[in-house]
């Protein structure tokens, strides 16, 4: 059954012809009726192009709602949330743009994402706290103890949330499915993960299909069964149609999540911050971004960042300093580049994307040494 957040999302995605006809099988799961007009779907992604920020780099900058004032303690309610997925799903991305900025890395290779990173925001008496974990698979696959750890302490952060966003890659889910996703979304079911080193119940779950956006036309007409197949595999309260790049699809994420029953517990963040992490955190965090975009296989996985010193200079520009640390003097070569031209790229792209972030001059200072 898909619910009533899936008619809301995908009526922006799509028109129907007699949508209004049909518009009660949305409310009530997918029926034979919706599959009869499923041939004259058509995605309206001229607009989406047109209303499109490209958030490759330089993420727009959205403004969480929040109250002029701030709420009394007794009145603030947090809402929990972990996003959840196999490896490459948009986890990160869609952090990201729920939070109206970036607190995560992005790139194209896999586990980019190595701890729980955190996002927020703050709408009246609520504010939604995501927590962006780790690539997961599902239990009793082949793992590396490192890996294993880092999957177990995903589930185990899912577990102490209110509810649950399970992450898709849409398009690459109807190109080439991946087994990956079905066990996971099997093991959903009933709550409970089985195999782990510890019993865990999880909270309520949405599915969110990522990526609409990078649907080829010819397997657009595909979506609705595909979400029907997943939800018949689980017990997903609420389907979602998003492109987290594009920002499409956030908004009415974001009403969801400020809906979901929250703790009254007090908030974790200050009214107007999106994350928890420190300046310096956030500027490791770009820095680790641009080395997994830069270099090649292993090499940005066995790279360690260490900040060494973060200075507000007369002037209103910001001087970072930080160690990146490798295994050999061999890997340092390979990062340095010739003539520093590598690191030199590492550190231009990132140094761009803080300046563009905190609206001042930034010095940063990328050090390559072997540890």
């Amino acid at each position: 059954m898909l619910g009533t957040g899936a008619c809301r999302t995908m009526h922006e995605l799509i028109s129907l012809q007699a949508f209004t006809k049909t518009s009660s099988c949305f409310r009530e799961g997918i029926t034979s009726p919706l599959y009869n007009v499923l041939n004259v779907i058509s995605y309206n992604f001229a607009t989406l192009a047109a209303n499109a920020h490209h958030c490759d780099g330089n993420l727009r900058h959205m403004s969480p709602s929040s109250p002029s004032t701030s709420q009394p303690a007794e009145q603030q309610l947090l809402v929990e949330v972990g996003v959840l997925g196999v490896p490459n799903a948009g986890k990160s991305t869609l952090t990201n743009a729920l939070a109206g900025s970036k607190v995560s890395a992005v790139s194209d290779k896999t586990n980019t994402t190595t701890r729980s990173r955190l996002g927020a925001f703050t709408a009246g008496a609520t504010q939604v706290v995501m927590f962006d974990t780790p690539g997961i698979v599902a239990p009793g696959q082949n793992l590396s103890p490192r890996h294993l750890r880092r999957v177990e302490s995903a589930w185990k952060t899912a577990s102490e949330c209110d509810v649950l966003l399970f992450v898709i890659d849409a398009q690459r889910q109807l190109a080439l499915p991946d087994p990956r996703v079905l066990r996971l979304v099997q093991s959903l079911r009933g709550g409970t993960i089985p195999g782990l080193s510890s019993k865990m119940t999880l909270p309520a779950t949405a599915l969110v299909l990522n990526k609409v956006d990078m649907v080829p036309k010819e397997q657009r007409s595909m979506m609705l069964p595909l979400a029907e197949q997943l939800s018949s595999q689980s017990n997903f309260d609420e389907v979602f149609w998003v492109s987290a790049l594009r920002g499409h699809g956030v908004n009415e994420l974001r009403e969801y999540l400020i809906q979901v029953q929250g703790k009254s517990k007090g908030w974790i963040v200050p009214e107007e911050a999106n994350t928890d992490a420190s300046v310096q955190d956030l500027a490791c965090e770009i820095v680790r971004e641009k080395i997994f975009r830069a270099y090649y296989k292993e090499i940005p996985y066995e790279m360690e960042i260490v900040p060494l010193s973060l200075k507000e200079l007369t002037d209103g520009s910001r001087r970072l300093e930080m160690d990146i640390l490798v295994r050999s003097d061999s890997v340092r070569q390979i990062v340095v580049g010739r003539r520093g031209a590598a690191i030199g790229s590492v550190g231009r792209a990132a140094r761009l994307e803080l300046e563009n972030m905190w609206k001042r001059r930034v010095h940063l200072f990328l050090n390559v040494k072997v540890a």
